[in-house]
């Protein structure tokens, strides 16, 4: 608790300091960049918008981090302010510029990797009003740093999209699983569904239906547990578990993380109990199954990837293991 409190303390620092460079004639409310950026987050936190877009923009100018951040999610959202992408991309921008060489173990690396995938977003689509055309070459220059410097799963993600279509990019069905893998190994949700329906169908990559189904559960649990599944997610889990049969769904079983397994929380609801049973046998063998499975894991994999598989959901080797792309499907 006491290390824990000692790194958020130096993340919060870290976010308020930048380079200040204010002359002598320079009339201000704000004693300096860094009382700015604090009554900024205060007034933001009371909702008065009046008084904390000022106080950062103030701040953000002195290139104080955390209200430069601040301001470009705001205005990429439009959450109490008008959405204004060319802001956004302003200050996303800003970030890229001073921080994309800083240090991956940094505790503000992450919110440089976010401002990066940001910022290859908006070049994957264009921003008429500045006009920023889109350019999606480089949009996968800026993933590719993002996810392979910064280590960012939402840019591994969107880089194996861009991998899978060929856009930007030479298509290459081989380096799309790859990135989809590393971002699905973080609890990815999207990387995990994406990378679940190619082996659920068999596109792109040889088809490998109970490894499809567990990274499709993963994902479908995930989202739930962030508190906002998306549709498309939820309806590619539903359509594979329905569509498959009772051999396939045992041996998806096997590959998700031993809690989840315990739990069945993979079930779909409109199953009744009765034929819940029928497929797990008696409730009282159930612990005993569950146990010898568990066993049997460990000797196979050894300890090591049961408690990776643990604390990372689908293991490396049970998600991921043995997917080749299809050699007529190649370019």
């Amino acid at each position: 608790m006491r290390t824990s409190s000692l790194a958020l303390g130096i993340v919060a620092a870290l976010m308020m300091l930048g380079p200040v460079a204010v002359g002598a004639d320079d009339l201000s409310p704000y004693a300096s960049a860094t009382e700015a950026y604090r009554e900024g987050v205060t007034a933001l936190k009371g909702g008065r918008m009046v008084v904390a877009l000022p106080a950062l923009e103030y701040a953000a100018k002195r290139r104080v981090l955390g209200a430069q951040l601040k301001l470009a999610r705001l205005y990429a959202a439009g959450h109490d302010v008008p959405e204004d992408d060319a802001k956004a991309f302003s200050y996303f921008q800003d970030i890229a510029d001073q921080y994309a060489d800083i240090s991956p173990s940094s505790p503000i690396a992450k919110y440089v990797g976010e401002s990066l995938v940001a910022l290859g977003q908006y070049y994957a689509t264009g921003i008429p009003a500045i006009p920023l055309p889109a350019n999606p070459r480089y949009a996968a220059d800026i993933y590719r740093h993002a996810a392979s410097y910064f280590g960012d799963a939402e840019a591994q993600y969107q880089l194996g999209r861009l991998y899978l279509s060929g856009e930007g990019v030479e298509k290459n069905p081989s380096l799309a699983v790859n990135w989809l893998a590393t971002a699905a190994k973080k609890q990815h949700a999207a990387a995990q569904a994406t990378l679940g329906e190619l082996l659920w169908k068999g596109d792109e990559v040889r088809q490998r239906q109970a490894r499809g189904l567990a990274l499709l559960t993963l994902a479908h649990e995930n989202s739930k547990a962030e508190g906002d599944e998306p549709k498309w997610i939820a309806d590619l889990y539903q359509d594979a578990f329905a569509k498959s049969d009772n051999a396939t769904r045992k041996e998806a079983d096997l590959l998700l993380p031993e809690n989840l397994r315990r739990a069945r929380l993979h079930f779909p609801r409109r199953h009744s109990r009765q034929k819940a049973r029928q497929r797990r046998g008696p409730r009282l063998r159930l612990q005993p199954r569950s146990g010898v499975r568990s066993a049997s894991a460990r000797n196979q994999t050894g300890p090591e990837r049961v408690l990776r598989r643990r604390r990372q959901g689908l293991s490396a080797s049970a998600a991921c293991g043995a997917i080749s792309p299809t050699t007529t499907k190649l370019p």
